[in-house]
C-alpha cells in the first residue's frame, strides 16, 4: 500500500532534521538557503505535501 511521504521521509532524503523541515514548509526565515533548496528539492522528489487535516487538528482551526 502507499502512503504520501511524510516529514520524517523528507528529513531523511535530504539529510536534516524534522524541525527543519517543518521551518522550511512554515516558510521561517531562520534556515539558511542552502538548506532549504535541499529540502525543497527533497520535498520535490518526494512529491510531498503538506496534510491539511493534521495542520487543522494540531491548530484547532478548521476552515
Amino acid at each position: 500500500m502507499w502512503r504520501a511521504p511524510s516529514i520524517i521521509d523528507v528529513a531523511r532524503e535530504a539529510g536534516v532534521s524534522a524541525q527543519t523541515v517543518s521551518r522550511v514548509a512554515n516558510g521561517m526565515d531562520i534556515v539558511r538557503p542552502v538548506t532549504r533548496d535541499k529540502v525543497l528539492a527533497a520535498m520535490d522528489r518526494l512529491g510531498y505535501r503538506p496534510n491539511s487535516a493534521a495542520r487543522a487538528l494540531k491548530t484547532g482551526r478548521f476552515r
